[in-house]
This record gives structure tokens, sequence and C-alpha cells, in this order.
């Protein structure tokens, strides 16, 4: 059985709305456009609200301010990468007590094609939050995985060395910009706007050259 079979469950997390009017859906597709073509600090409110054919007072209806619109069209996306996130790191701790630790690395590479996949299924959304997410709490929505990312798998070392599992080491430093480094390039895909297919075949490349640098430093055993 592949890991990915057992571990990894493909969780989508939606969050609980109330129905929407043909009015918000105007707003969120002209939102949306605005925002992708802009950015959110440059994005007009007063431009949206013009081209969707409504009044002020119409917006405000649904949204408090241009934050709160830029949240709705967003959050959903965002909410659910990091409920996979989060069960992948869980995923690598259920390896210990199967003593499969040794799997680790072929376990994030096959965790990190399921990101990509559901990167690609809300493209404009992780578009907005990669790329036009200055002036939002968004903005730092890569650099939190990061930290996430570190602060789970130091455990999960912390776990693994005293198993005589791993007698590499690293500081928390350099974890740390190696890390964001592999995030970052990640996340090139949807930067440089790539096609899926072509995205699939990089991070699979991506995954083998900073997969031989973890094994290095780390040494598995």
């Amino acid at each position: 059985m592949l890991l990915y079979q057992r571990y990894i469950p493909v969780v989508y997390f939606w969050r609980a709305k109330m129905e929407r009017t043909d009015t918000q859906m105007k707003i969120l597709e002209i939102g949306k456009r605005e925002f992708l073509e802009k950015g959110f600090k440059d994005a007009s409110l007063n431009q949206i609200v013009a081209e969707a054919g409504f009044t002020k007072g119409a917006f405000y209806g649904y949204y408090a301010d241009k934050a709160a619109l830029f949240e709705d069209l967003v959050g959903e996306a965002a909410d659910g990468l990091l409920t996979q996130f989060r069960a992948a790191q869980d995923a690598h701790f259920e390896l210990i007590p199967d003593d499969k630790t040794k799997d680790s690395l072929k376990l994030s590479t096959q965790y990190l094609h399921v990101f990509v996949e559901y990167i690609y299924e809300h493209f404009d959304e992780f578009k907005l939050i990669f790329c036009r997410a200055e002036g939002t709490r968004y903005a730092n929505f890569l650099e939190e995985l990061v930290d996430l990312e570190v602060k789970r798998s130091e455990e999960y070392y912390r776990l693994l060395r005293k198993k005589g599992k791993l007698s590499g080491k690293m500081s928390r430093q350099l974890h740390h910009m190696i890390t964001s480094a592999y995030f970052t390039a990640v996340c090139e895909t949807i930067v440089h706007d790539m096609p899926k297919k072509e995205a699939v075949q990089y991070i699979e490349e991506l995954a083998k050259f900073f997969n031989a640098g973890w094994e290095g430093l780390l040494r598995l055993e």
C-alpha cells in the first residue's frame, strides 16, 4: 500500500456560509478581478462598486470594508490548505509507532503533490494570497506556514533523536532558511502562472533536490 493511501486524507475545510444573493456574487466577481489586476492595496472600492453597478450602501450591506471582501474571496481556500498542512504534520508523527520514520521524506513529497493539487483547484485564490495580499492579514501567510512547519518538524526530530532514528543536527536558523526557500520555490508555480502539468513535474524535481539536502543534514536511520 502506498503511503499516501494510508496516511493522506483528502481533507477540505469549508466555512459555513449564508446563501449568497446575486448582488453579492457580482461584488465577489468584480472584486476578485480588481484584486487580481491591481493587488489589495491599489484596488479601488469605488471602482468595484461602480463596475458592479451598485451603490456603496449595497456593498456595505455585505462587507464592512475592502479587507472583508478580500477575506471572503480567499479565506476558505487558505483554511483548507492549513487543514491539509496540519494533517500532513500529524501523519509524520503517526510514522513513529509503526517504525516507518525512514519514510518521512517520501511522505513529505507525497503530501506536496496533495498541496499542489489543492492549490491548483483554487488557483485564483492562491494567486491573491501569494501575489496580491499586501495590506491584508494574508501578506505573511507563507511565512506563517514556514514557522508552523519548523516548529512541528523540530518536535518530530526531537522524538526521532530520542529513539535513535536521527543522528544529524542543524540550527533553527538554518532550518528556517531552508524551509522558507523550499516553500517559496513551491509557490513559484502560482507566481509564474505555471501550467499544472508543468508544475507537477517541477515540484517532483524540487523535492528530489531538497530531500537530498535534508537527508544529508538529518541522517535518518
